[in-house]
């Protein structure tokens, strides 16, 4: 067994003392040598941080069909379609024409008039609808609509944050267990070489049993890896069949579609302020409560019920023909409602400026956070080409004999967490920089 923990001038002074015994020239030969040149070839290098996989996004007719086939776009939907048709029963109105008929029968026992008559009377009137109650209905007409179309909006933004989140959450799931096989693949290699230099007498047992307890950590992270990745591809295609159409999830490799525009925090805020689903439902909740109280106002206006009727009496003896006019008193109540209504407008106008400060506090946190984690991936990919290299360095040296098997594996493990952690950095700032173009509606 080679004493490969020996140093270059330990090794020097064991050569020569080994060549003054017997049959020592042949020890003396095989230790002075550098471990043979397949030993190299048999341990390939960890892969380069270049050629580690990199995030990308699913194909846009993919998630258009998968945002077709949402349960809460669908329900965004029908409420829009539902508030469509409010609005048109609001500005058409509900004052309808009324219609009344009576009949009744007359007796006069009395004469010259005594008898028994048949008497009718058709009554038909409409409350009229003031201007300023139009016009509040026509408003809150429009803000249920606007109402609607932004919950859409929002259901649609919030839908495609879960899809990206679930998305790149198996992308690199499944970049881990492609980084785990690599691993596996190069390490069953470097046990078969070092089991064909134990047969040549160039390799100790305790090389081959670290080695193989390797491959089993190996084996043990890449069956660990790929049930990740299986899980978070099938919890994808669950929830989003249409991707299941790019099953190796590439997705689309435009490199832009992900790059974030060089605005300062101020410009972010604004584009997120005016693209924002939140705000633009905010904006027409306080439409809905200005056009409310300006019904609770226009209804302290007694709005009259104007009417015609047509009567026959004593047998048709006597026709009648009238015109009907009633007004309906108010009352404190109807004071009281447009108070409170009006009490519902501030306490629309304090919602919409906390949601204002909400969505500004979530663009400059996405915005840090964005801004942090690109860094983070750029730092941790620079780690792990420095481990690369040390790990490089490493076998090098066990190679000529200069440090033992464990540290070269020690050293080995270390590149490849290095890269495990690249990749994790890499799709968290592809998912930080997705979220924040969607809040600024990119």
């Amino acid at each position: 067994m080679q004493a490969t923990f020996f140093s270059p001038a330990l090794r020097a002074v064991a050569v020569a003392l080994a060549l003054a015994l017997p049959g020592g020239a042949t020890w003396a030969a095989q230790s002075a040598a550098p471990r043979p040149a397949a030993a190299a070839a048999a341990v390939a290098a960890l892969p380069a941080v270049e050629d580690l996989p990199r995030p990308t996004l699913p194909h846009t007719a993919a998630v258009e069909q998968g945002l077709s086939d949402a349960p809460a776009l669908r329900d965004a939907q029908a409420m829009r379609q539902a508030a469509q048709d409010n609005g048109a029963a609001l500005r058409a109105g509900s004052n309808g024409l009324t219609a009344q008929a009576q009949v009744q029968q007359r007796r006069i026992d009395a004469p010259p008039d005594s008898g028994r008559f048949t008497e009718w009377q058709l009554l038909i009137n409409r409350q009229l609808r003031l201007p300023a109650q139009q016009q509040a209905d026509s408003r809150l007409a429009d803000a249920l609509e606007q109402s609607a179309q932004a919950t859409l909006a929002l259901a649609r933004q919030q839908t495609l944050g879960q899809l990206f989140t679930a998305w790149f959450a198996a992308q690199r799931a499944q970049a881990e267990a492609l980084l785990a096989q690599q691993d596996l693949e190069l390490i069953d290699a470097q046990v078969k070489a070092l089991q064909r230099r134990q047969a040549l007498g160039d390799a100790s047992v305790l090389e081959v049993e670290q080695m193989q307890a390797e491959r089993a950590r190996a084996q043990a992270a890449l069956t660990l890896a790929q049930g990740l990745a299986a899980s978070s591809r099938a919890a994808l295609f669950a929830r989003y069949p249409a991707l299941a159409q790019d099953g190796s999830l590439r997705g689309q490799g435009d490199a832009a579609a992900l790059a974030l525009p060089a605005w300062s925090a101020a410009q972010w805020v604004e584009q997120a302020t005016a693209a924002s689903p939140l705000l633009a439902e905010q904006r027409a909740a306080l439409q809905k409560a200005q056009a409310l109280a300006a019904q609770a106002h226009a209804a302290r206006t007694p709005q009259p019920t104007v009417g015609a009727y047509l009567g026959s009496e004593r047998g048709g003896n006597e026709r009648i023909v009238g015109v009907q006019l009633s007004v309906p008193f108010g009352t404190p109540a109807r004071a009281a409602q447009e108070r409170a209504a009006l009490a519902e407008v501030d306490a629309a106008q304090w919602r919409l400026r906390e949601q204002q400060s909400v969505l500004d506090a979530e663009v400059q946190r996405l915005l840090a956070q964005a801004q942090a984690q690109a860094a983070a991936a750029n730092a941790a990919e620079d780690a792990a080409r420095l481990q690369a290299q040390s790990a490089a360095r490493v076998l090098r040296a066990y190679q000529l004999g200069e440090a033992g098997l464990s540290e070269w594996l020690l050293a080995r493990r270390g590149a490849v967490e290095a890269m495990r952690l690249a990749l994790q950095a890499r799709y968290d700032a592809a998912a930080s920089a997705a979220q924040l173009r969607l809040q600024a509606g990119l």
